[in-house]
This record gives C-alpha cells, structure tokens and sequence, in this order.
C-alpha cells in the first residue's frame, strides 16, 4: 500500500469514528429527552390522577361545611326565637336576633313565628308561661359551596306555672334557606306539625319520605 492510500485510508477510518460518536451522541442525547419527556408525563398523569381523586372529597367537605355552619344558624336561631320565660323575654325576641344577624329581614317579618298581636306579654307573665327548645334538627334537600335547603324541625316544650307535669312538647317543621357567605337564614315557610300518627323523635323523622 503506498503511503498516499495509507493516508486516504486512516483519513476514512478516523472520519467514520467520529460520525460514529457523533451519531452515538445524538442518540443517547434523543434517549435521555425521551426519558425526561417519559417522566414529566408519568408525573403529570400522576397529578391529574390525584386531582380527580381529591375533588369529589373537596366538594363533599364543602357541602359538609355548608350543613354545619347552616345547623349551627338554625340552632341559634331558634333558640332566640323559642327560649322565653316572661312576657319581657319574648318581647326582646327580634331585638336579639337582629344583633346576632343570623336571618334576613324577610325572615324577620315571617308572621308566624314573629305574629303582630297586642297583649302576648302580658298572657305571658299572668299565665307563668315558659317556652323552652328541646331539639332542632336539619334535613338538608339540595346543598352546594355557598347556600343550602331544606327541612328544619323544632321540638318546642310549653309550661304554665299551673301545669301538672312537665308541660307539652310540640314538634314544627319549616322549610328554610341558608346563605353561607352571609351566615344567614333567607328564606323560612312554616310547614306545619308533626300529626299525632307521626314520629315525635327527629332522630328518625324524615320530611322527604
């Protein structure tokens, strides 16, 4: 071989190698962004898996939220509107419940819990009439992040200082309206009370049945 092809031929050699390693290089760069692209994938899915997961548990902590804070109004309200013990007590009823703003003002004018009747006070006080709350309970109907519907039953006990016994609980129920991000009670319909065939014991009572 003459030392013109011996150079020709270590030229090509060396020229393969290093298309080659450039070749190799390319490759194993392409392997490591489809390795990086695999992983930014596996993560994301993993996210998204967890996202899917997490909201219908999101959503169900809100509405549980909601029904809390909707029961713990109606409790409060009911009490300021039921727990009286003299004629001056139930006088101061909407007073009380005005500065504790736990309904709106349409609530306020609801002619059956608030009724215009002149001399109410006085049967009151000359009677030794006493109003206590036993029990209120929420059924909630229909609930979602900021309002939520549905029954409220109120167990009332009622006793003149003349009363043999303990007095007669009554049991009302109301549909009622609560608007979270004011704390309110907005809407409130009495519904009637339960009948004497009915159950008397709200644990077990259910309005939509």
């Amino acid at each position: 071989m003459t030392r013109k092809k011996q150079i020709y031929y270590y030229s090509l050699v060396l020229f393969l190698v290093l298309v080659g390693l450039r070749f190799g290089q390319l490759m194993w760069q392409q392997q490591q962004i489809l390795s990086h692209l695999q992983k930014q994938a596996k993560q994301l899915r993993h996210k998204q898996a967890i996202a899917k997961a997490s909201q219908p548990k999101v959503k169900q902590e809100v509405a549980k939220s909601t029904i809390t804070k909707a029961s713990e109004t109606n409790q409060q309200f009911f009490n300021l509107a039921y727990n009286w013990s003299s004629g001056s007590d139930y006088k101061k009823r909407i007073t009380k419940i005005k500065q504790a703003k736990l309904v709106s003002s349409q609530v306020l004018a609801n002619d059956y819990l608030f009724p215009e009747l002149g001399g109410t006070a006085d049967y009151i006080d000359n009677n030794g009439l006493k109003s206590s709350v036993v029990q209120v309970a929420y059924y909630p109907k229909s609930t979602n992040d900021d309002q939520t519907s549905g029954v409220v039953g109120v167990a009332v006990n009622a006793k003149h200082d003349s009363d043999v016994g303990n007095g007669e609980t009554r049991y009302y129920y109301f549909n009622i309206d609560y608007q979270i991000s004011d704390n309110q009670i907005t809407g409130l319909d009495y519904v009637g009370r339960l009948a004497v065939n009915q159950s008397t014991d709200f644990n077990t009572f259910n309005p939509y049945e």
